[in-house]
């Protein structure tokens, strides 16, 4: 059987290929009694009505399927509907919004299937099946109108046993000129902790089995090398790791990092990885930045101890968040990091204080993002019991927008507030891109204007952000 599996892009400026829909692939296709095809829209926005209704038509799937987060299941519903009304085609959503809001994605008209945990077996045995639902675990489905809700599936055991993600449909030479050159690639799945306002917590209420899997450094390792083979002509340049902690088990760092080095690959590729304060150390950080990797990115949230601890459940201070800051920077490597405004019980004062606390770090980029209350998680439970969720939308086709006020902040000072930090972080980035490049930087902008944003569909924001990137990176390969 064939199943076309579209990854719903066409309102996000996504930078990276779709990781979880290329191991789909991957999976499905190294069974060899199926095909599967990933039409990916990120190229395609404009028309991506016709791209997928040349892609049903060539190909002609038995089924449709879509990977969701919050953030484009409204887009993927937008593209259901359109295919349902031209094609009589099964669909079959998953991905992490559909685990954590099954009753609310089954209740779509265009949804005839859901997946509630990981999607590789899941698939293979539908088609198997040929689109038979009865006997699949990890799925809920329509019969006869009514909804029936199949027993869950354990999760994977052993990650190694998967074969490695099928990156074929997509444009990687496009992503690689707005990524700056990077591949995306996990060595675990899963994350222990209990942040309230990430789905890991919800996540693992959902699904059975051992939620915290990692591969096995050989593993990686063979990955890494069939990348290299693969995307170095293309220009291949940097390893992404998307892995919610990549330092969570200092052991598999330390073999990782030595068989990296052993194999030379430090030489040929750099890498960047996601960390945690509270596990950063001045010997791991060492043994990584040896080992090629030159970035450090750290999820910070907040630049308040109240709002980390006792609202977002983060089990670590500011104290800790500087004295990582200050391992990272002090061992050459570049930092980046990612902060969340916009929680219930969050005041002025305390997202200045966040403010404070990036302008402090010395980052080489810094992000701020409004709350989203995912599905499941704590943090919407205590957003509905504050109502600070706008309830006026149709939030179970929409999906779950950012919150929009706190209880003592209102919409208007929190756009302030964004307005605020976008003044400082651009004027960051042009201060840096001027010092780097001078007078080039200024006809790089003007490049940026009039062609490399059309070119490659770049956002406008980035017109200072993408360049001093860039340098930063080139100086790395000198």
């Amino acid at each position: 059987m064939k199943i076309l599996l579209i990854v719903p892009n066409i309102e996000s400026f996504d930078h990276m290929p779709c990781l979880s829909i290329a191991y789909l692939k991957g999976f499905l296709n190294s069974k060899k009694k199926h095909e599967s095809i990933i039409v990916d829209l990120a190229f395609n926005r404009n028309n991506w009505k016709e791209h997928i209704v040349n892609k049903i038509n060539f190909h002609k799937p038995d089924i449709i399927g879509f990977s969701v987060l919050s953030f484009n299941y409204p887009c993927a519903l937008k593209i259901a509907k359109y295919i349902k009304k031209r094609f009589k085609i099964k669909i079959i959503f998953g991905g992490v919004h559909a685990i954590l809001a099954p009753e609310d994605v089954i209740e779509n008209k265009e949804v005839d299937i859901v997946c509630i945990g990981e999607g590789e077996q899941v698939l293979q045995e539908l088609l198997d099946h040929e689109l038979n639902c009865e006997k699949v675990k990890g799925i809920w489905y329509k019969k006869n109108g009514q909804i029936v809700k199949n027993q869950k599936r354990k999760l994977i055991e052993n990650l190694n046993n998967l074969a490695f993600p099928d990156f074929s449909d997509f444009d990687i030479k496009h992503y690689f000129k707005i990524n700056h050159n990077h591949f995306p690639i996990m060595a675990s799945r899963g994350c222990p902790f209990s942040c309230t306002y990430c789905s890991n917590h919800a996540l693992r209420r959902r699904l059975d089995g051992n939620y915290v899997r990692f591969r096995n450094v050989d593993n990686v390792l063979k990955e890494i090398e069939l990348r290299v083979k693969q995307y170095k002509d293309k220009g291949i340049r940097f390893l992404y790791f998307f892995d919610d902690t990549f330092i969570l088990k200092k052991n598999f760092v330390i073999k990782f990092c030595n068989k990296f080095k052993e194999n030379s690959y430090h030489k040929i590729i750099g890498w960047t990885a996601n960390v945690r304060a509270n596990l950063v150390t001045d010997d791991i950080i060492k043994i990584m930045k040896n080992a090629g990797c030159y970035e450090a990115r750290m999820g910070v949230e907040s630049g308040n101890d109240y709002i980390l601890n006792e609202v977002y459940n983060r089990n670590m201070t500011t104290l800790q968040l500087l004295d990582a800051f200050r391992i990272i920077k002090k061992n050459g490597m570049q930092l980046r990091l990612d902060f969340i405004y916009g929680a219930p019980y969050e005041t002025l004062s305390m997202m200045d204080e966040s403010y404070e606390l990036a302008k402090k770090s010395k980052a080489d980029n810094v992000f701020f993002a409004k709350l989203y209350p995912f599905p499941g998680t704590e943090i919407k439970k205590i957003c509905e019991n504050e109502k600070t969720i706008n309830y006026d939308l149709n939030i179970k086709a929409k999906g779950m927008p950012p919150v929009e006020k706190t209880k003592y902040v209102t919409n208007t000072q929190m756009n302030d507030f964004k307005n605020k930090i976008n003044k400082w972080q651009a004027t960051n980035y042009f201060r840096e891109g001027f010092q780097l490049k001078g007078l080039k930087f200024l006809s790089d902008i003007a490049l940026f204007f009039i062609y490399t944003k059309f070119k490659y569909d770049l956002e406008f924001n980035q017109i200072f952000r993408w360049n001093v990137r860039n340098y930063k990176l080139e100086k790395l390969s000198k």
